[in-house]
């Protein structure tokens, strides 16, 4: 029994990194319907841990599980927008307060390492890679507040910017740039280990990238 829990949690890992790189990748756009059974026999695994994964990436905000059971690759209205920026305004500068009372030099240090690849990544044809690196950025953050509910409830929300990529399948002009300079600032105030300043630093950060896509939706006429 414990081999067939281990297998079943090793099959789970394996249909969650594939479905969530499909999903970052474009290869599933936002509204594609998540189907368990043709997702099992593409990955030749049952369909078990597949709605397990799909289940992870719905919690993380980036499935849709409705009603009717149906799994899509979660979209978003302007609405949806506007409140999910609301939720990590507050939530991601919070955690940063509580980051900055708790940081060690070393997880510092490998912010700038990060902040300095993005840099490398910033033009548009690395637009992917570019979130990625920013999604590891704000986690790197993020797990230093050392609270479980704050990550329990981030998690759901913190990669929203990637679900927009994909919906436009661009980032607006000038924002990998902006966000690097930023990204700067944020460790800058976490290496003080002053809380209020990290706090100002990551909602001035989140309030520059609701501004940034607001002007791409409106700009491509998304509702």
């Amino acid at each position: 029994m414990r081999g067939g829990v281990i297998r079943l949690a090793t099959a789970k890992s394996r249909a969650y990194v594939r479905l969530r790189n499909a999903i970052f990748s474009g290869t599933y756009a936002p509204g594609y319907q998540l189907k368990e059974e043709t997702l099992a026999a593409e990955f030749g695994i049952s369909r078990t841990p597949v709605r397990e994964a799909i289940r992870m990436l719905a919690d993380e905000g980036l499935v849709d599980i409705r009603s009717n059971r149906r799994s899509y690759v979660a979209d978003a209205t302007e609405t949806q927008f506007e409140e999910i920026f609301d939720l990590l305004c507050f939530l991601e500068g919070y955690s940063a307060g509580l980051a900055a009372e708790r940081i060690p030099k070393s997880a510092i240090a490998n912010l700038r390492a990060l902040n300095d690849e993005m840099l490398r990544m910033s033009a548009p044809n690395h637009n992917r890679k570019f979130l990625e690196l920013n999604s590891e950025f704000h986690r790197a953050i993020h797990q230093h507040s050392e609270s479980h509910k704050v990550h329990e409830l981030l998690y759901r929300i913190i990669d929203f910017p990637h679900s927009l990529f994909l919906k436009f399948d661009q980032i607006p002009d000038t924002h990998n740039t902006r966000s690097i300079i930023e990204h700067g600032l944020i460790v800058d105030a976490l290496e003080s280990g002053n809380a209020q300043f990290a706090t100002l630093q990551m909602q001035a950060h989140t309030e520059s990238v609701r501004h940034a896509f607001r002007t791409l939706w409106r700009t491509n006429g998304k509702h």
